[in-house]
């Protein structure tokens, strides 16, 4: 319902926590997928849990993304970002990006915004996806790893 009224991409993109800021490379999936089956080798299927909302500024378009906050599990998904900046992204300066994990349900022009999402819920993170972001801005996936 959230995504729905404040997402103009729910209809195209599931609900999902970004690794890696959108980027373009002349990597092969191929190659990619080895790299991140090495980094991602000892990380097994985890549990996450998720509360309450926050708004965040993006100035670059003058705009609050609406998060959903991680409240646990956190530290293994900033663990995978931290490892693919390192050794697959290594020409990105990932600082410049202040990565927080979370699911993203949103944008708003209004700082003022009140969204009530005070339930916990939780799931069990077990791969990550490889996507490629269309020209209609719709998740095309390239392939899975299973944690």
């Amino acid at each position: 319902m959230i995504r729905e009224k404040y997402d103009e991409l729910f209809a195209v993109i599931d609900p999902h926590i970004t690794l890696a800021f959108p980027f373009k490379s002349n990597i092969s999936n191929e190659k990619l997928r080895q790299q991140l089956l090495d980094i991602t080798k000892d990380i097994n299927p985890f549990k996450i849990k998720c509360k309450g909302v926050t708004l965040r500024k993006d100035e670059r378009i003058n705009t609050y993304y609406i998060f959903l906050n991680l409240i646990e599990g956190k530290e293994i998904i900033n663990e995978i970002n931290r490892k693919i900046y390192e050794n697959i992204l290594k020409d990105i300066d990932i600082k410049k990006y202040n990565y927080k994990p979370h699911i993203t349900l949103g944008n708003t022009n209004n700082p003022n915004e009140r969204i009530e999402l005070n339930e916990e819920f939780e799931t069990i993170i077990d791969s990550i996806a490889v996507e490629q972001i269309g020209e209609n801005e719709e998740s095309i996936i390239q392939f899975k790893i299973n944690l």
